[in-house]
């Protein structure tokens, strides 16, 4: 079934093939048909001049009166029945039964030898007295001859004579094989610019679908709003389907974003009754109380955060420049660890585009960046581009020059809350928040050995690859 789906992928060729399906054998049925016709003209004209050297000699023999033999009064006037071995001769015999004829009176052309009609042919010259039959046979220089021949008997004599003309028949072999190849080679021809025209009618015939398939991808990528255009009666409707799809797209995520901020309002002012009442006490049961508390704050921002980025990572035409999002927070992180006098490096394409929200690629990079300056020693480096080999998404990675980590750390340290190191700030949140929002936009996080010595994150998200 799949390798059936790939190969009728195309609609154009999907309908290139069912023209083609009846286009291809109509021609060469009527190349076929030329050549047969071409052959049973050609055929016909070259059986003519031997009918009619047949009936010349029916004129021409007469009986002789005193034995009874067979004797020619005039001849044929082709000079070629007169020459040696000429290719056309003439022979009136006896015919025996292997097919063998007995010569009576012969051409000179024949140079005393005789002809040989095949058994088949023979048998209807016998069974179908004065009717005349085509045959082939070997001549006496082994050319290939057509014959024609007539069963007569002539007045006084007792049996019947059979009347024979052959001529050599390659010249008009060659000609119909000429004849073949230029008929299979034009309507080889028409076929391919045949084929042409209707891929090229094909291709005009299905523009606005083409165009339809722009303007959505130009949709799905943040370029335009929605699918606009003027399209032919048969395609309009589909155009008016997608806008409202896409409308109710938009109001499904907005529906979403307001009942996600509204469940996080619920959320957090409870929590935080709770932990103003537990603030100013002492006591055992109030530090239990706040601790939880805290907990419960975190692990709601955590779940409230995957929401928020599975809602956005749904929108429709959302995007957000990479270079600008890593500029702004390089400028604070610098701010912020500027004790430790960090060399940030950026290497990213002017227009790469991440197709998303602002704020999740913010929390994303931020995270890693801020985890990349806590342990580095001298600096990191960003780097952002188009990753073929993921079909065009955006792979960005940010590597240290820190202590790195074991390979069997990468996955313990995507866990949600877990620390390797207790005696360094944070909550534990900061890669698993990165991973949860890379999976949300079908993305993906993981870390390897970075070339500098420390760790490097590589974070894989959709983009948009064209330049706006």
């Amino acid at each position: 079934m799949k390798d059936r789906a790939v190969k009728n992928g195309s609609l154009v060729w999907r309908l290139v093939r069912s023209a083609a399906l009846w286009a291809v054998p109509a021609l060469l049925v009527t190349a076929l048909s030329l050549i047969l016709f071409y052959r049973a003209s050609t055929y016909r004209i070259f059986d003519d001049p031997l009918i009619n050297t047949i009936s010349s000699l029916i004129a021409y023999v007469e009986t002789d009166a005193g034995d009874g033999k067979l004797v020619l009064t005039s001849e044929p006037i082709d000079p070629s029945y007169q020459r040696a071995l000429s290719g056309r001769y003439w022979l009136i015999g006896k015919l025996q039964e292997n097919g063998q004829l007995e010569p009576i009176i012969s051409s000179p052309s024949l140079y005393g030898a005789t002809l040989v009609l095949p058994k088949a042919d023979a048998a209807k010259i016998k069974n179908q007295s004065g009717a005349v039959v085509h045959s082939i046979a070997l001549g006496p220089d082994k050319e290939p001859l057509r014959l024609a021949a007539q069963s007569v008997i002539f007045p006084d004599t007792d049996s019947p004579v059979v009347i024979v003309v052959a001529a050599d028949r390659r010249s008009a072999a060659k000609a119909m094989r000429q004849f073949s190849y230029l008929a299979f080679g034009l309507m080889t021809i028409i076929a391919l610019g045949l084929s042409a025209a209707i891929f090229m009618q094909v291709r005009l015939g299905l523009r606005p679908l083409f165009d339809l398939r722009d303007k959505v991808a130009d949709v799905r990528q943040g370029r335009k709003s929605s699918v606009e255009g003027a399209y032919p009666k048969e395609i309009k409707p589909l155009a008016d389907e997608l806008n409202i799809l896409i409308g109710h797209n938009k109001e499904v995520v907005d529906y979403a974003r307001t009942h996600v901020g509204n469940l996080a309002h619920a959320l957090k002012t409870p929590l935080a009754v709770l932990v103003n009442e537990a603030d100013n006490k002492n006591t055992k049961f109030a530090k239990l109380v706040m601790r939880q508390t805290e907990e419960m704050s975190r692990q709601v921002d955590h779940h409230l955060r995957r929401a928020r980025a599975a809602v956005r990572g749904q929108s429709i035409g959302v995007k957000t420049s990479v270079t600008d999002t890593v500029t702004s927070l390089t400028r604070t992180l610098e701010r912020i660890y500027r004790d430790k006098d960090l060399d940030i490096q950026i290497m990213i394409p002017e227009n790469l585009l991440f197709r998303g929200e602002k704020r999740d690629l913010e929390e994303m990079v931020g995270n890693l960046m801020d985890n990349a300056c806590k342990w580095t020693q001298t600096g990191i480096h960003i780097r952002a581009e188009l990753d073929q080999v993921r079909d065009g998404r955006l792979r960005l990675s940010v590597d240290d020059d820190g202590p790195g980590l074991g390979e069997d750390e990468y996955e313990k340290v995507l866990k949600r809350g877990l620390r390797l190191d207790e005696a360094t700030p944070g909550s534990g949140f900061g890669l698993s928040i990165v991973n949860d929002l890379a999976t949300a936009y079908k993305g993906s996080l993981h870390l390897e050995k970075s070339s500098h010595g420390g760790l490097r994150a590589v974070l894989i998200l959709p983009s948009i690859s064209d330049v706006l």
